[in-house]
């Protein structure tokens, strides 16, 4: 008599394990490659906001840079006729023009007073760029903004350079100085290459790397220009970055695994001519 029970033989339950193993092998690669894609896309949204905020932060207040409402009142309240930095203002602008590091002071409550939250500095502690040339000595390190005497705490996180320049109006005509002195000739932009010293002037042409033809007082600055190279807090699996990039007048070439996002912001310091 037949046998009717309706099971699967041994070839049967073999094919269909086969055939399970080799869907869910299928299921897992799909999974990982869709994981390790992921992982890197969220790097790279990391950095990008982190460079971002950052920036945002810089542009708002260097923008600040030198307002003073007591000094541009336009009153003398200590009759000498002149509206000086003792009687009349806070002394406010930009302090420090370096190419890696910027100093910048407002009087936000027009008390006639610099406060520790109105005295910003941002640049690389010490401990992370040893040389002050603006490209981290490990590769990254946290860009850091510092208020009043403080130290420098963290503002963005795995920041491979950094770079200030400034452009100015010399003759208080209005316009950002050129290399022609004409409106439509190359702007200016410059740099305090010895900013520890007494002298706060800009010194150094940017482009050609020479001494400008006469040192330039840091309350003619008008314009700020900032670079920020960023890349990945972590190596990319696959990836490999050998691009060269400009920060300020440095040049640097990379060779890893970090994905790198160079980021450029001009700031127009609308109070430091008022």
């Amino acid at each position: 008599m037949p046998n009717n029970s309706g099971g699967h033989t041994i070839v049967e339950l073999v094919i269909a394990m086969a055939l399970a193993a080799i869907l869910i092998t299928a299921i897992y690669q799909i999974h990982a490659v869709r994981q390790k894609s992921y992982a890197q896309q969220q790097l790279a949204v990391e950095m990008q906001q982190n460079i971002r905020a950052a920036i945002s932060l810089m542009k708002r207040e260097i923008r600040m840079a030198g307002y003073d409402p007591a000094a541009n009142d336009g009153l003398d309240s200590d009759g000498d006729t002149v509206i000086d930095n003792v009687e009349e203002s806070a002394g406010t602008g930009i302090h420090i023009a370096g190419r890696s590091m910027i100093q910048i002071s407002f009087d936000n409550d027009a008390d006639r007073n610099i406060a520790p939250g109105e005295r910003i500095t941002y640049g690389f502690a010490n401990l992370y760029d040893d040389n002050d040339n603006g490209i981290a000595d490990a590769g990254a390190a946290p860009l850091g903004r510092q208020t009043g005497a403080g130290t420098l705490i963290p503002l963005a996180e795995s920041i491979q350079a950094v770079g200030f320049a400034y452009a100015f109006d010399h003759n208080h005509d209005g316009n950002l100085d050129t290399d022609d002195g004409t409106l439509n000739g190359n702007i200016i932009w410059a740099f305090d290459s010895t900013p520890d010293d007494e002298n706060d002037e800009l010194t150094t042409d940017l482009d050609t790397g020479l001494p400008l033809v006469v040192p330039i007082p840091l309350s003619d600055i008008r314009a700020v220009r900032i670079w920020i190279l960023a890349r990945t807090r972590a190596p990319v699996r696959d990836h490999f970055d050998n691009r060269t990039y400009r920060v300020g007048d440095r040049t640097i070439s990379s060779a890893d695994k970090h994905p790198r996002r160079l980021i450029r912001a001009t700031v127009y310091c609308r109070n430091m001519q008022l």
